[in-house]
């Protein structure tokens, strides 16, 4: 739909809170400028969302820097497209380009304030665009670590591939299992390369994601960052595809693209497969299988190969392509969690279901003599998700919340047809829109 026009028939200029650093008050906080914005996966900048017949009519592409003009103020921000966005609006996030907002924040991005002026409006009417000519390099993370065929259509190949699944409610109603008629089978999934292992015994970790309840927040990104001593590797670093948070949160349009239907988010980490394909291409046994279901690092045996990424299906591994940790600065050693490893250079690392929350668990539980009950072994990802879309525990509890979830109709593993018998799976989404309301 077309914006309101203002007096002088020009765009509008809507000013937003950033998703992430707000207004500047957490523009010098490093986790927070690297998290992915949730719609755009954009890091450490501000942009200028355009509508994609708005970018037409400018002639503009991503990156392309737009001067905007409104009541005699002046800035220029890089132009980026996105779906859904209304026509004949423009949006600029706050929070960018301060001058003196701290050693992290400093050169990021452009200053929104600057277009506001003294009536403090968030839409500010009669706005005029122009291209520059200039161009300007992002750091956007929605193609990185792609599994293959996702860098062109993304929507379009997830849909292909029944990377995310959905129906409508009169669908589920009808066939609650449609989940299954998705499944592709090309191999027996009890097929093995190596002798399969009994975890029927003791626990047997997994993990469920409603993407129902997922709303693309970050918290579990921003947690599993706090809690497993993940670095910030800064811009430059983002740009070539090395970020090194363990969890990504894909983002896929449903629709066309000047109208997309719907936005999904779905959260991807490491599977912890049964049937590891990072285990077996190993040369030095860097990546084990525990008699818990758990796929683990053995950091210090790792020499770097990077063969298990390149084996992942999943591409949830990340690599130490540099010294990203500082190890001097005392603070720094402050914020740190003791209980988990600080990696080095050279080194592969992927979530581990935050296993040193499971040993503290285990612990507690043997020194009464009892095994740990449900909820007390809790993922950093699971405690911080607000819409309690992530559930975690022990497969061979019955009466676990996780356990119940898997039965759950709704219930499907990502690529199950590759055999790897991911523990993580994922709960589909179910829609009820209202009709009166869909166009």
């Amino acid at each position: 739909r077309r914006a309101r026009s203002g007096p002088a028939a020009g765009y509008e200029l809507a000013l937003r809170p950033d998703p992430t650093v707000l207004d500047g008050r957490f523009a010098n906080n490093g986790w927070l400028q690297e998290c992915p914005k949730p719609i755009t996966k954009l890091t450490w900048d501000n942009v200028l969302l355009l509508s994609p017949r708005t970018a037409q009519e400018l002639g503009v592409g991503n990156e392309q820097v737009v001067a905007v003009e409104v009541a005699g103020r002046r800035q220029s921000a890089p132009a980026w497209i996105l779906p859904g966005q209304a026509d004949g609006v423009a949006t600029l996030h706050l929070g960018y380009g301060r001058a003196r907002g701290g050693r992290v924040a400093d050169g990021c991005g452009v200053s929104a304030f600057a277009l506001q002026g003294g009536e403090a409006d968030w839409n500010l009417a009669g706005a005029t665009l122009a291209a520059t000519g200039e161009k300007r390099a992002l750091a956007c993370t929605q193609g990185h670590y792609a599994i293959e065929g996702w860098l062109e259509e993304e929507s379009s190949e997830a849909e292909r591939r029944h990377l995310v699944r959905e129906a409508s409610l009169e669908t589920y109603r009808a066939n609650p299992s449609f989940v299954k008629d998705a499944d592709e089978k090309h191999i027996d999934p009890e097929a093995s390369f190596a002798p399969g292992h009994d975890y029927s015994q003791g626990y047997a970790w997994g993990m469920t994601i409603d993407l129902n309840a997922c709303t693309g927040c970050n918290a579990c990104v921003v947690a599993c960052v706090a809690e497993n001593n993940i670095p910030v590797v800064g811009r430059d670093q983002v740009r070539r595809g090395r970020e090194m948070q363990w969890i990504r949160v894909d983002r896929y349009f449903r629709g066309g693209l000047d109208e997309p239907e719907a936005i999904v988010h779905q959260p991807v980490l490491c599977m912890q497969c049964e049937q590891a394909p990072c285990e077996t291409v190993c040369p030095v046994a860097a990546t084990t299988h525990s008699s818990e279901g758990l796929n683990d690092m053995v950091y210090n045996r790792c020499v770097g190969t990077r063969y298990c990424a390149n084996n992942c299906p999943y591409k949830v591994r990340r690599f130490n392509f540099l010294l990203y940790q500082d190890w001097e600065t005392p603070q720094l050693k402050l914020a740190r969690n003791p209980d988990v490893t600080v990696r080095s250079r050279g080194v592969m690392e992927k979530c581990t279901y935050c296993v040193q929350r499971i040993n503290h668990a285990r612990v507690a539980a043997e020194r009464e003599s009892r095994t740990i009950r449900d909820g007390e072994a809790r993922t950093a990802c699971q405690q911080a998700c607000p819409a309690d879309a992530i559930t975690f525990g022990n497969l061979n509890d019955p009466e676990a919340r996780v356990t119940k979830s898997k039965r759950d109709p709704r219930n499907y593993a990502l690529l199950a047809e590759l055999g790897t018998r991911p523990r993580t799976t994922y709960l589909a989404i179910v829609r009820n829109p209202n009709p009166e309301l869909v166009g």
